[in-house]
């Protein structure tokens, strides 16, 4: 514990230290400003030829793909003949296995755990549109 109070006191000897020593003995504000100018531009510079050369792998490589071109006998254009009809279709129940854990039923029995099937969704009619192509014997 003694150890832990020493130490937090140094800790904050040398932060008041470091905030109380004055700025001017860093010497004059124009002294070095060329340099860091450089190395602001350098920075930059490599820094851009960094990111461009990692961008280059990340690029989709453009593909041209030629259209296709289907040949054959040009008969026209095809009517197909036909109408709209309603029908009914039967979608069936779903079902999902759960698993039951043991318990006791309600006359005192005891029902060990087992996997059981329970309807999710119940099953129903429904009614679309379905297109029914007529040929009038075209074939």
């Amino acid at each position: 514990m003694k150890t832990n109070k020493l130490l937090i006191s140094l800790v904050i000897a040398l932060f008041g230290i470091a905030l109380v020593s004055s700025s001017a003995m860093a010497g004059s504000k124009q002294r070095h400003r060329w340099e860091g100018v450089a190395i602001g531009l350098g920075a930059a510079i490599l820094g851009h030829a960094i990111y461009q050369s990692h961008m280059a792998d990340h690029q989709p490589e453009v593909v041209y793909v030629e259209p296709e071109r289907i040949y054959g006998n040009n008969q026209g254009p095809q009517h197909r003949c036909g109408h709209w009809e309603w029908q009914k279709t039967w979608v069936p129940p779903t079902y999902e296995r759960v698993w039951n854990p043991g318990h006791y039923n309600p006359n005192g029995h005891w029902v060990s755990g087992h996997w059981m099937e329970m309807e999710t969704s119940d099953g129903h009619w429904t009614q679309e549109r379905v297109w029914i192509a007529d040929y009038h014997g075209r074939y």
